[in-house]
């Protein structure tokens, strides 16, 4: 018999009737590890248990939601017999009684939004940084999800608090904290959300002690300490303004002699795709904002960038996370945004110059 202990944060997933479960917190608190081990759980003791691994691009999965998965099943130490693991679609059954588990992107490997029909079976999905999906993709998923062969249907969401104006906040009651500026949160009483929160006070047992130290650090740095370690709501005006900086006009802007390079960080749906134009001169940068819009698919940032005069020779530093390697991949090689318009916007047939940090750092 397989034992599974579960933190005291983490004991309502099992008695709870909500539909949906939120995971939440500060960093450390060990959210992914429960909701990995909780459907090892399921798969090799339910009668009937579909799981679904689902992050806003599916190549994300792999590294994190499936990866953790198969850490899972080594540290309870089970033979990899009674799995059947498929490595390349992030299947995995469980063949004593036929449970499974499959892995889904909301947006294809083309930047598309994903057809999730193929969930109409699924009991459980758990959704790792649930704050990267818009409303609207989330809402698809609830409709998607109705098979008549399970008691209850678990949508489980897995995510550092996003700022206070983020749709994820409308089936909560925000309360102002003992820090301006920040808030506590608890789910509405008619909303249908169990919440686990939890920080890495709660978890101290499995981390070790640098890790510790490190988030202990973050107390120098208030803005990030209340958000990511305390697990607190900023009003989204925090930390935003820097001190520092100076407006210039157009005419001083052109007048600065030095490379443009330009920075760019994607969004999906809700949040803006950021673009920046960037100048180093005498120890002094330069920084011009070039887009801040959202629902931008390729070809449209394509399109806005030769509009802004961006060509093949100019750099582009990029962020690679969060789906951001599918869309870099499509706008430096051109396939993925030429949709016949390679006469009008020749970038789209010749593609663009991308630099993207390395793996393992934050952009």
């Amino acid at each position: 018999m397989l034992e599974f202990n579960v933190g005291r944060a983490f004991k309502p997933v099992f008695a709870t009737d909500k539909l949906i479960i939120d995971i939440v917190g500060g960093r450390g608190r060990g959210g992914s590890y429960f909701g990995t081990d909780y459907f090892l759980y399921l798969l090799t003791t339910a009668r009937y248990f579909r799981g679904c691994f689902l992050r806003q691009a599916f190549n994300d999965i792999r590294d994190s939601l499936f990866k953790d998965f198969k850490d899972r099943i080594e540290e309870h130490d089970l033979p990899p017999s009674l799995f059947h693991i498929n490595e390349s679609e992030m299947r995995i059954a469980y063949l004593p009684n036929g449970n499974t588990i499959i892995s889904k992107g909301f947006v294809t490997s083309s930047n598309r939004t994903a057809k999730l029909k193929s969930l109409a079976g699924i009991t459980h999905v758990l959704i790792e940084e649930a704050n990267e999906v818009s409303e609207e993709q989330f809402d698809q998923l609830l409709l998607s999800l109705r098979t008549k062969k399970a008691e209850k249907i678990k949508a489980i969401r897995i995510f550092n608090p996003p700022p206070k104006r983020h749709w994820i906040w409308k089936g909560y009651n925000l309360t102002e904290s003992d820090t301006k500026g920040y808030y506590s949160y608890a789910p509405k009483s008619d909303s249908n959300i169990e919440m686990c929160f939890a920080t890495y006070l709660d978890n101290v047992g499995n981390l070790n002690a640098e890790y510790i130290a490190t988030l202990n650090k973050l107390k120098d740095r208030p803005e990030q300490y209340n958000t990511i370690v305390r697990g607190l709501i900023s009003d989204g005006n925090v930390g935003r303004i820097y001190s520092g900086f100076k407006h210039c006009t157009a005419a001083e802007w052109s007048a600065v002699d030095s490379r443009t390079v330009y920075a760019v960080d994607f969004g999906y749906s809700e949040d803006p795709t950021a673009t920046i134009a960037v100048k180093w001169k005498d120890n002094k940068l330069f920084i011009k904002e070039l887009t801040y819009n959202s629902g931008m698919d390729d070809l449209t940032i394509a399109k806005r960038w030769v509009d802004l005069g961006v060509t093949y020779r100019d750099l582009i530093i990029a962020d690679y996370g969060n789906g951001g390697d599918v869309r870099i991949h499509n706008l430096r090689s051109g396939g993925g945004v030429r949709g016949g318009t390679s006469r009008t916007t020749p970038i789209c047939a010749r593609g663009l110059a991308f630099s993207t940090p390395k793996k393992g750092r934050e952009a």
